[in-house]
């Protein structure tokens, strides 16, 4: 296979060889610290072209890497966005720059871009090149020295395969951190080191690919087509702020009743109330919400008052509000 990116992943194929002298790949692993035998070598079958296969739709994923579960409340865990997502139009939405001032705003700041096809060989043999994508995997074994951790989720579809690669903890089995590994597969912890190399290259995508990989220069502000919105009724709560300018809003619908809106979400235990919009009251919601900040408080007759709690929904997502992104 011709190999379009040689920027790409330079640091991770020198530790991919290493990985491959030290322990190969491991199987999936329970919290005792994984199985004994390695998965098949990833294929590399192509297309006619030469090139690795994969979706070409623009709501179809290619790749997205998410974090899952952890040791966090579930409104937290039920508005988290993948961390990166690739589509088959080319299509790249990630997390922009976080910034510190409080309260925050509303919503994430995602942003996407357009890969050409270079840039999307780049990331697929990247991913081949790793050999943990051959079948669904997971990987607990850092249960033994870490609690608490999130789930790292890969969900890849790459020569007609839709792959999902599950790592507990990812990062946390390194060897400088101090952390005992007698308890851990040495696989498995070559496995962390190289998938945590690919997320990180993956999070600096506009580095780690090569020249061409773009459609045009720049990143734009991703605007969802659709939101879940998690509604709490916080009439006579105490609101820090309240009295302030800006910080009570108008309910923008006037066709939904805040009271009504959606279906509760038991696992919240507090009323919290989940309802997806689309189409024209998505476009509204998005503007409403990106002048507003993490402590907007919404009414719709001056006395009723909720808090909202945006997740936009990327190509792909079920317009529903699925609850197993609480559960993990």
């Amino acid at each position: 296979m011709k190999r379009t990116a040689p920027g790409f992943f330079v640091v991770l194929s020198v530790l991919l060889a290493a990985c491959a002298t030290s322990g190969g790949s491991p199987g999936a692993s329970g919290s005792e610290g994984g199985g004994s035998e390695p998965p098949p070598n990833a294929s590399g079958g192509g297309s006619e072209t030469g090139g690795i296969e994969h979706p070409t739709g623009a709501d179809e994923p290619i790749l997205v890497v998410e974090e899952t579960g952890g040791f966090a409340m579930p409104q937290m865990i039920a508005t988290r966005v993948p961390t990166f997502a690739l589509y088959g139009d080319g299509r790249v939405v990630v997390q922009g720059a976080q910034t510190l001032e409080f309260p925050g705003p509303a919503l994430p700041p995602l942003i996407e871009r357009t890969m050409t096809e270079t840039g999307i060989q780049a990331v697929l043999e990247a991913i081949e090149d790793t050999n943990l994508f051959a079948g669904d995997l997971e990987l607990r074994g850092a249960m033994n020295v870490v609690a608490d951790a999130t789930d790292t989720v890969f969900r890849a579809n790459v020569n007609g395969e839709e792959v999902t690669v599950l790592v507990y903890a990812l990062g946390q089995l390194d060897p400088a951190l101090g952390v005992n590994l007698d308890n851990i597969d040495p696989a498995e912890v070559d496995a962390h080191a190289v998938l945590s190399q690919l997320r990180d290259a993956l999070l600096t995508i506009d580095t780690s690919v090569p020249e061409g990989s773009w459609e045009a220069e720049g990143w734009q502000p991703y605007t969802p087509a659709a939101f879940r919105l998690y509604v709490r009724d916080v009439t006579g709560e105490p609101i820090e702020g309240a009295d302030l300018p800006g910080v009570v809003r108008e309910w923008p619908l006037r066709n939904d009743d805040p009271a009504t809106f959606g279906e509760e979400v038991a696992v919240f235990g507090d009323g919290t109330r989940c309802g997806v919009v689309e189409g024209d009251a998505a476009a509204t919601w998005f503007a409403e919400l990106s002048a507003s900040t993490q402590q907007t408080i919404w009414t719709s007759d001056g006395e009723d008052r909720y808090t909202v709690l945006p997740r936009p929904l990327l190509p792909g997502d079920e317009p529903t509000c699925d609850l197993e992104i609480i559960s993990g």
